[in-house]
C-alpha cells in the first residue's frame, strides 16, 4: 500500500508538471497536443490507482471489522460466563441469609 501511495504522489507530481508545460505560451500546437494526450493518460492511470487503493482500504477495513467482531463475541461470551458466576453467588448469598434468619428465629423461641 505504501508503494501505491508513493506511485500516486509521483503520478500527481508528473500531472502537475505536464499541466504547467501544456499551459506554457512557447509550446507548439503539436507539443501541446502530445502533452494533453499525456495528461489524459496520466489522469487515467491516477484514477485506476486511486480505485485500486480504495479497494485495498475497503478490504483492510473489512478484515479489521471481522477481527473486531470476533473480539466482541469473545468478550460477550466471557461476560455471560462471569454473570452466571455472579448469579450463583447471589443465590448462595440469599440462601445463607435465609438460613441465618431461620436460625435467628429458632434461637428466639
Amino acid at each position: 500500500m505504501e508503494a501505491q501511495s508513493q506511485t500516486l504522489k509521483e503520478l500527481q507530481a508528473s500531472l502537475k508538471e505536464i499541466d504547467t508545460l501544456r499551459l506554457a505560451k512557447d509550446v507548439s500546437d503539436s507539443e501541446r497536443e502530445a502533452l494533453e494526450l499525456t495528461a489524459v493518460s496520466l489522469r487515467d492511470a491516477e484514477r485506476l490507482l486511486i480505485a485500486k487503493i480504495q479497494k485495498q482500504w475497503i478490504q483492510d477495513v473489512e478484515e479489521q471489522t471481522a477481527l473486531l467482531t470476533a473480539h466482541a463475541r469473545a468478550i460477550r461470551a466471557r461476560v455471560t460466563r462471569m454473570n452466571k458466576t455472579a448469579k450463583v453467588l447471589d443465590q448462595v448469598e440469599s440462601a445463607i441469609k435465609t438460613a441465618v434468619k431461620i436460625v435467628a428465629a429458632i434461637a428466639k423461641w
